[in-house]
């Protein structure tokens, strides 16, 4: 045997015996089987990639090359800890230790206006110069880990037309240690919890002029709604191209957002993202000095393009829930509401992916995620802290509400938007502003039994 094969043989024995460890069989995996009638040899990279998303990394060094390189500064240990059975996350609750809830994150950067006359003007000033792009409360054995903060939680009444009054909650992040000093005086953060991966393969392969075709940025229809396409550069800088990942669309691919998180969340190195020492800074010297899981079998690597294949396969073949309730009357009064209350100007239903594809089960698929994939205006109570690219502080991309009712099954976890704020969907709802304005009130408006049947609809998606 080689010794390439042997390590390959090593790595497939180690993702297997992860897969098997630490694989809770007894959950309903809503947002993770593999879509029907993919290819018998996808179908088994599909459960090996499943595999490597849920392992558990460990520092390095240690006695097995085909999972260390975790950290040296971290969020989380797997994939799995933020996004349950590719589900959402949580926020943490009052007085929560941040750093023991992986599944939000704290992303950091530059509080600027952009003085920009250019309307989709790109502003990557991401990152603090002390803490990077990304806070880690979590660190390898002799390292200072970044911190910790916690949340509390101030509320306001949001009253409805007939009455009835909806407590809304808006988070407030307190730091109780910063390891490594202060923030520049221009940063600013933004609070995220980790999104739901439904549907990720096709939304990968929605045509870009498909999504430009939406944009109205000078709302020339004068609907009231403006979307605008999230621009971001190409890995060369030299060309501008459609975003359409994270909650500002910042990132263009699958593997690109899957690779980020390697090495962002997990601080693991990848062939997008060589950086052993993942986010760590200039003024981390103990951090970047420490041991990596680098291997030359794994092309020098921590995570190589053989792991990085796996799992953007199993993210990119994992399949939506089919909609539920299609025949039932609610469903349809339901959903006659979502059309009237104008819902269905940002969260187009019906979709089509194109014919390019790397996997043929994805080309030219119909399908319902309910997101243009557009950045929206929603309104100063939800502004991010800094810009993102070519997204201001108020903008935030379309969320896809397809399984959005079987959030709490899939992961054990409740919160809508980005920061998780919303407990339940009537709150994220309430909490729309800025070009949802109207369909908020809209909303307001409505009696009980259509806010039910409301409601209803999109717990079936």
């Amino acid at each position: 045997m080689t010794e390439k094969l042997k390590n390959s043989t090593f790595l497939i024995a180690g993702v297997y015996a992860s897969f098997f460890c630490f694989q809770n069989i007894a959950i309903a995996s809503d947002y993770s089987s593999p879509l029907a009638g993919i290819a018998l040899e996808d179908k088994l990279d599909f459960y090996i990639g499943e595999a490597v998303f849920q392992k558990f990394w460990v520092p390095s060094p240690s006695s097995t090359t085909a999972s260390d390189g975790l950290g040296p500064l971290y969020n989380t240990r797997s994939c799995n800890s933020c996004h349950v059975n590719n589900g959402r996350g949580h926020a943490p609750k009052t007085g929560v230790s941040g750093a023991s809830v992986p599944s939000f994150l704290i992303r950091l950067g530059k509080s600027y206006k952009n003085t920009s006359p250019i309307a989709d003007f790109i502003y990557p000033n991401i990152g603090d110069k002390h803490y990077g792009h990304q806070f880690q409360g979590q660190s390898s054995p002799g390292i200072l880990p970044e911190g910790d903060y916690y949340l509390t939680y101030s509320t306001h009444i949001e009253t409805l037309a007939d009455g009835t009054k909806v407590e809304l909650r808006t988070p407030n992040i307190h730091w109780t240690s910063l390891n490594y000093g202060d923030f520049e005086d221009s940063t600013d953060v933004t609070l995220l919890v980790s999104p739901a991966l439904v549907g990720m393969g096709l939304l990968d392969n929605i045509p870009s002029d498909m999504i430009i075709a939406n944009a109205d940025p000078s709302d020339k229809d004068s609907d009231g709604i403006s979307g605008r396409v999230s621009w971001i550069f190409n890995r060369n800088g030299n060309e501008n191209i459609v975003g359409r990942f994270g909650y500002k669309a910042a990132t263009p691919s699958i593997t690109a957002q899957n690779q980020l998180a390697f090495n962002t969340d997990l601080g693991l190195s990848t062939p997008l993202n060589p950086s052993a020492s993942g986010d760590c800074t200039e003024y981390q010297k103990t951090c970047i000095d420490s041991p990596n899981g680098n291997s030359t079998h794994l092309d020098n690597l921590e995570v190589d393009q053989q792991q990085s294949r796996l799992v953007d396969l199993f993210v990119s073949l994992s399949s939506p829930p089919a909609m539920r309730n299609l025949s039932d009357t609610t469903f349809l009064e339901g959903k006659k509401v979502f059309e009237q209350s104008a819902c269905a100007s940002c969260h187009i239903p019906k979709m089509k992916t194109g014919e390019s594809s790397s996997f043929a089960i994805l080309n030219n698929r119909t399908f319902y995620p309910f997101t243009d994939m557009l950045l929206h205006d929603m309104g100063p109570e939800l502004a991010s802290g800094f810009q993102s690219f070519s997204a201001t502080p108020n903008e935030w991309r379309t969320t896809p509400l397809w399984g959005i009712g079987l959030s709490e099954k899939t992961s054990g976890r409740v919160g809508f938007l980005h920061d998780g704020r919303a407990r339940t969907i009537e709150e994220a709802i309430l909490w729309h502003g800025g070009e949802a304005q109207n369909s908020k009130e809209y909303y307001k408006q409505l009696n009980k039994e259509h806010r039910k049947k409301l409601i209803y609809f999109l717990e079936s998606l």
